[in-house]
């Protein structure tokens, strides 16, 4: 009887931690923007800090794709953080769109190859109707001068991939006592 009591008490708490998952999920998909931006190199090749003022039209999202598609359009404003100084991201809001927050958590590989720039911003996206997910914002330019500032087109690409699943707290607990439970019923046999 205990068994039994026991295995629907585990079935229904998994049934409720998946139902709980299934209402928020992680954001999965992914969309360009491209414009123009004053971009400053260091003497190392290494992306500074980028002036989008420069835009005669507002910066909107494009090849919109995966639950972005649901949110926004081209019409969007691609609102982001001027001028973005790249010594200090962590923790702050760098862009947002249709209720999208992008907030900054590190930078890899910013580097300068012949006259093309490119680094990967690391964040986290956050919307009230999703769980919050790390995302990669690849920003790059082209024909950029070494150790100056220059004004160029850029582009960028936003990747949100759907974050792996983290069991529950609560459903780990119930399955390390259904365990306990059948090492004890084992050892009284």
């Amino acid at each position: 009887m205990l068994k039994k009591l026991l295995t629907a008490g585990i079935l229904l708490c998994v049934s409720l931690s998946m139902s709980a998952n299934a209402a928020l999920m992680g954001i999965n998909g992914s969309f360009d923007v491209f414009g123009l931006g004053e971009t400053t190199l260091n003497a190392a090749g290494e992306v500074t800090d980028v002036d989008f003022s420069f835009n005669s039209f507002d910066l909107r999202p494009q090849i919109i794709s995966g639950d972005y598609q649901g949110y926004f359009d081209n019409n969007s404003i691609f609102s982001v953080k001027n001028p973005l100084v790249l010594s200090n991201i962590v923790g702050v809001d760098l862009w947002t769109v249709e209720g999208f927050t992008f907030t900054g958590t590190s930078i890899r590989e910013n580097k300068t190859t012949g006259t093309s720039t490119g680094l990967y911003i690391i964040g986290n996206v956050s919307h009230a109707d999703f769980i919050t997910t790390e995302t990669q914002w690849f920003f790059s330019t082209q024909g950029l001068s070494i150790n100056g500032t220059t004004l160029k087109s850029f582009s960028s690409t936003i990747t949100s991939p759907a974050p792996s699943v983290v069991s529950e707290p609560g459903t780990l607990a119930l399955f390390g006592l259904s365990f306990l439970f059948c090492g004890l019923r084992r050892n009284k046999k």
